[in-house]
């Protein structure tokens, strides 16, 4: 038995892993993994209008979710098999943990009582650009008792991520001649100062607090005239702590841009912060698992952002957590690498989670 889950998730996560799917190009991928839902004896295999691949075995009510995502980052890796680890892009993050959770449900199938629990294997579309396949589930009132979030987690237990901020702006100021002092601070002035302000505060990269980096910065013109530049832009990336709030940093925002003439901001998009208690039902029946696995359990929060911040909304009192095989700090690299006995052990654990959580709700 041993041998052969070891065969089968090695076919499967090389299958996948040879399916390049950066975001928007997940189709191909999501065909081989429909075919591999099939062989394992899923009972219904849907794919949504945006091609998010559902997969579920057992027709009860009581329902837990594995949610996992098919698309990458861009940037293709020559994908590579040494016997014991499979090298290439989306191995880490995220189709090794897809695939552990895939396996696992399929396994389940052993241990649950399939008349009276559900459980839902699920490969999601766009989670590293737009999230439109977390929101496509949102929109068809996708429902779950628990959920469990498909990412690389370095064996611990991920207990919430930091909520995210895109925000513009822009300042602008009269064009006085550069020969003379300026009448008022020009744009450019306006904008550095703001980052300047902005960055003191937003500076530490840790879970519970506020970081800002700049993605674009860029005022005046090329022509060589003498002019004060009359427009600036600044556009940040903000990452809010697990203990913070959009609105909190809004108004943070809106207090320095104030304090500035000609200047204004806007909120492009946010993504809320999601922490989830370590008591939770979800969280228990991990940690179970993992014990029952020989693994101390840890718990963590992340600095990003996952489809966790959006799904939390698909089951009830935040009954979610998020987990899985791989090293999370070989995420979006060129050295995306994951051995089979951790997906092996990832399909094993997320197996034991489901056991567990059905015998906890009853």
């Amino acid at each position: 038995m041993a041998n052969a889950l070891k065969k089968l998730v090695a076919d499967m996560l090389l299958d996948i892993v040879k399916a390049y799917s950066p975001t928007g190009s997940e189709e191909r991928a999501t065909k081989i993994l429909y075919e591999y839902a099939r062989s394992l004896g899923f009972d219904n295999i849907n794919i949504d209008g945006v091609g998010n691949l559902i997969a579920e075995i057992g027709y009860g009510k009581k329902s837990i979710a594995l949610v996992g995502h098919i698309d990458t980052v861009p940037g293709e890796i020559p994908v590579e098999f040494n016997g014991h680890s499979v090298r290439g892009r989306g191995a880490v993050d995220a189709k090794g943990p897809l695939v552990a959770m895939f396996v696992g449900a399929s396994l389940a199938k052993k241990v649950i009582n399939l008349d009276k629990y559900r459980v839902a294997a699920v490969a999601v579309v766009g989670e590293e650009g737009d999230s439109r396949g977390a929101k496509e589930l949102i929109k068809n009132n996708f429902k779950a008792d628990g959920i469990v979030i498909g990412e690389p987690s370095n064996n611990s237990i991920v207990l919430g991520y930091r909520g995210s901020m895109k925000i513009e702006i822009v300042c602008e100021s009269k064009p006085w001649h550069t020969s003379s002092p300026s009448q008022e601070p020009s744009a450019c002035d306006k904008i550095v100062d703001i980052w300047t302000r902005i960055r003191n505060g937003y500076s530490s990269f840790n879970a519970q607090s506020n970081s800002a980096v700049v993605l674009y910065i860029g005022c005046g013109k090329r022509e060589r005239y003498n002019v004060y530049p009359t427009q600036g832009n600044l556009l940040l990336d903000i990452r809010v702590s697990v203990d913070g709030s959009i609105d909190a940093v809004e108004r943070d925002i809106a207090g320095i841009v104030r304090n500035y003439s000609k200047c204004s901001y806007r909120v492009i998009d946010f993504t809320l912060p999601i922490k989830v208690s370590v008591n939770n039902t979800i969280v228990r029946s991990l940690t179970r698992a993992l014990i029952r696995s020989g693994i101390k359990p840890r718990f963590v929060y992340k600095l990003g952002t996952s489809d966790m911040n959006i799904l939390y909304v698909c089951t009830y009192n935040n009954n979610i957590v998020a987990y899985g095989p791989g090293r999370s700090e070989l995420s979006h690299t060129d050295e995306e690498e994951i051995s089979i006995d951790e997906v092996v052990q990832g399909a094993e654990t997320y197996m034991k989670t489901v056991e567990e959580f059905f015998k906890i709700i009853g």
